[in-house]
């Protein structure tokens, strides 16, 4: 290996991002710090307890900045039909996820372009941009000097929620490396709630607008609740550590001491992971902070969220142009467990795992115990499942799966879990999670390709959206039975093709009251020159028809450059969303029924 590349891996601030996380390189250890004795996180009561720590656990001043890509379900139990709109996708019950669309069943809220239209959604052949909200009203002042960009909204009673980050520098000029002058950047990078009253939705109102320290990480709403999770890469400014603040608008406030808790056995602190709960009904709000490695994968239940980061204790190798771990038992996930009710947060609780999560769905809770799904090594790899108790530490396992392959997707359901792995063909495996202590293998079935997203609907079926030799893949699982899990049926894209679903589950709509599956669809054509077309593509799903492509809608007419990224109906409706336009569709047979170009891109002048 290249010294000076071993040199830089062994840095404990150069956290690699990996998909969507971070991984933290342990290189000292100390017992100046210790977990609390009933294994929850502890607290500092002072600043100097905080920078001593920092100081104990940092590599030599050095800290990092970090901006990870944002990554960012109703499950079908939820959606029975009885609603006359769809809602988001989203893992838990109960549990919302910010969107870039959402509807409340007669306007349709598009995230775009940095602002967020409200869409008089009906009747659908006269459809209008009723009211865009732009950066100054998100903020609730004038931007000057600050950037802003949207990163999802929530719709619950009449109210909007927007979650944004806020970009903001203080620059000041130094002389460092023999007297060249330097600019030193403090960031105040805050991810921001901001409540609109929507009574007069042409109109809305700003109620408030706060949020904390950092880059949003993802956030999650219960019962008008928004919790918020924003990650603050930590840095000293003048010889004193910046402590994460609350925002109202454009003020700030330091966190109290007592508000900032630490993992003892963290070896490495790269961030300040940030949580404030927000009440959408009031603006009442509580923070605090858990000084960790930069967190990668956030899983909420409706009791508690889990915050997890990586570490690799040990050797570190390049492979295929990402880190990787001489031995794969040195790879950990730490997982801290924060309980919530309402506007409190508690950190009680702190684990380790062998491995790392794929994404949210690698992790489930379950009658107080959480259930994880690992994949260690890039090298030799395995996939592992734990089973940890309510205090995190683990009461079961089961590891060793698919040698050489690792997990592609998983989904708990109950006292099962569906798990792919995949190197050459897709294994989907059954787990039994019915005895917490012994999970077990229960069938396996290999097929070509892979899924990397599995969606239960109902009647032992189970979907399954992939890919194929680069072509998009649907797969119909029958798991009825669960020693002997079937294909029932697949589809597979003709074209070289994409969709968003295989990273991002909101991307797709299900209704079983009509049996009907829409997710949008890329394809790539390379025969003559590279062109792609973007549509949302229509399925019946069924146990007695399987897969049944039955049409597309393309936006092509409105903006041949705009990606459909959404779908959602409202009554007999469907409507498809791109960054630029909806256009509504007949749930009888597709044809249109009316279309709304609600914002024209700069490109339309360049392209005449």
């Amino acid at each position: 290996m290249d010294n000076y590349l071993k040199a830089a891996l062994v840095l404990c601030v150069a956290s690699v991002v990996v998909t969507g996380g971070t991984i933290a390189y342990a290189l000292r250890e100390s017992d100046e710090y210790s977990i609390s004795s009933d294994g929850s996180l502890a607290q500092f009561s002072s600043y100097g307890e905080l920078q001593s720590f920092i100081d104990a656990t940092r590599n030599d001043g050095e800290y990092a900045t970090y901006s990870p890509e944002t990554r960012e379900l109703l499950t079908p139990a939820a959606m029975d039909g009885s609603s006359s709109y769809s809602t988001t996708n989203v893992q838990v019950y109960g549990v919302d996820e910010a969107d870039l669309v959402k509807t409340d069943g007669e306007h349709i809220f598009v995230v775009s372009n940095g602002d967020v239209t409200i869409i008089d959604a009906q009747p659908e052949d006269s459809m209008e941009a009723i009211a865009v909200i732009g950066a100054g009203e998100i903020l609730g002042f004038e931007p000057n000097d600050v950037s802003l960009s949207v990163s999802g909204v929530y719709v619950w009673s009449s109210k909007l929620v927007v979650v944004s980050n806020v970009y903001e520098y203080e620059e000041t000029e130094e002389f460092w490396y023999f007297v060249q002058p330097t600019t030193r950047i403090v960031n105040h990078h805050r991810a921001i709630v901001s409540v609109f009253d929507l009574t007069e939705p042409s109109a809305p109102q700003l109620d408030f607008s706060i949020g904390v320290s950092g880059w949003h990480l993802t956030s999650r709403m219960i019962d008008g609740v928004v919790y918020l999770v924003a990650q603050w890469g930590i840095y000293e400014v003048d010889d004193r550590i910046s402590v994460p603040n609350a925002w109202n608008r454009d003020s700030r406030k330091e966190f109290d001491i007592d508000k900032v808790h630490y993992d003892g056995e963290t070896q490495c602190t790269d961030a300040f992971v940030n949580l404030m709960a927000v009440d959408a009904s009031d603006g009442k709000h509580r923070e605090m902070s858990v000084i960790t490695g930069f967190a990668s994968t956030v899983y909420m239940s409706q009791d508690a969220m889990y915050l997890t980061y990586r570490k690799w204790v040990g050797e570190l190798l390049w492979v295929d142009g990402e880190a990787a771990a001489e031995d794969e038992s040195t790879t950990r996930t730490t997982i801290h467990k924060i309980a919530v009710d309402r506007l409190t947060m508690e950190a009680v609780a702190t684990g380790n795992v062998k491995g790392w999560l794929l994404n949210q769905f690698s992790m489930d809770e379950m009658d107080g115990m959480l259930r994880v799904a690992t994949t260690t090594s890039w090298m030799e790899s395995e996939n592992n499942v734990y089973v940890l108790g309510s205090d995190l530490s683990i009461i079961g396992s089961l590891e060793g799966l698919a040698p050489t392959e690792r997990i592609y997707a998983s989904r708990f359901l109950g006292d099962t879990l569906y798990l792919v792995t995949f190197r050459q063909v897709d294994p989907l495996f059954v787990i039994d999670l019915s005895d917490p202590i012994a999970p077990v293998v229960v069938g396996e079935l290999k097929i070509p390709g892979f899924s990397s997203y599995l969606h239960p609907i109902g009647d032992g079926l189970v979907i399954g959206i992939g890919s194929q030799d680069g072509h998009v893949k649907l797969s119909l699982f029958d798991v009825s039975d669960p020693a002997m899990p079937i294909e029932k049926d697949s589809y597979v894209a003709d074209d070289m093709s994409w969709t968003p679903v295989s990273s991002d589950h909101k991307a797709m709509l299900y209704d079983p009251a009509r049996s009907l599956l829409v997710i949008p669809i890329t394809t790539y054509d390379y025969t003559v020159d590279y062109s792609y077309q973007s549509a949302a593509w229509a399925f019946n799903v069924s146990a007695e028809e399987g897969i049944f492509l039955w049409g597309k809608i393309s936006h092509d007419s409105l903006d041949q450059y705009g990606r459909i990224t959404r779908s959602l109906y409202i009554d007999d409706a469907l409507y498809t969303v791109s960054r630029t336009a909806v256009v509504a569709s007949s749930l009888a047979d597709l044809s249109e029924l009316g279309s709304l170009t609600f914002y024209t891109p700069e490109y339309r002048e360049w392209y005449g």
